[in-house]
């Protein structure tokens, strides 16, 4: 039991950890369970987040709840691939991820189809 829990835990640090290569512009990489709770990952060394700890859980909460919406009208228009937010001085992405959430923000001056087309690619490829 512990083994493959051990596997599991290595998997998620793996992609956090190959999503921070992907671009030097991603301020955080985080795997989010359904409390909105940050389970693996976290911001980039040097990097200091611009909410408090309680924002950004509300901010957690809130990506769940709009995946989990335009989940909702799958049927119709197919499963969520990805949202993206984009504001003045961070783009955030929110990718599903099994029962969880992968959420990813950037600089605003990031290449944001180079950060997204790359996670989607990492997310698709087996993990052993």
């Amino acid at each position: 039991m512990s083994k493959s829990k051990n596997i599991s835990d290595s998997i998620k640090i793996n992609i956090c950890e190959e999503i921070f290569t992907i671009d030097n512009s991603i301020r955080f990489v985080g795997l989010v369970n359904k409390e909105g709770e940050v389970i693996e990952g976290g911001f980039r060394k040097g990097i200091e987040p611009l909410l408090n700890q309680n924002e950004e859980q509300d901010m957690y909460l809130q990506s769940l709840s709009n995946i989990n919406f335009f989940q909702s009208f799958s049927e119709k228009f197919g499963p969520v691939d990805y949202l993206i937010i984009r504001q003045k001085r961070i783009t955030m992405m929110t990718f599903p991820f099994k029962e969880k959430i992968l959420c990813i923000s950037t600089s605003s001056q990031s290449d944001i189809d180079k950060v997204r087309n790359s996670t989607l690619e990492c997310l698709k490829r087996p993990k052993s």
